[in-house]
């Protein structure tokens, strides 16, 4: 019995600890998705922005003002 109840302890735990950095990842990811979307669509309208590992990277961590900064570099240069 307190075996159990030291495996239940030290799972909770475990998620206790993994909980920002797992929200981290997950909203990081969340980001690169909706980045690469947008990007796609400013592809198929006329943007000239290729979706790679940077791309998704800079959309990723910087969101929606990464994917602006994007394609305004894409139209300014």
């Amino acid at each position: 019995m307190s075996a159990t109840l030291l495996v239940v302890s030290l799972g909770i735990l475990l998620l206790v600890a993994l909980a920002k950095p797992l929200r981290l990842l997950l909203r990081f990811a969340l980001s690169a998705g909706i980045g690469g979307v947008l990007l796609y669509l400013g592809s198929s309208l006329g943007l000239s922005v290729g979706i790679n590992a940077w791309t998704l990277l800079v959309s990723g961590v910087l969101g929606l003002p990464g994917v602006a900064g994007i394609a305004a570099l894409s139209i300014l240069l």
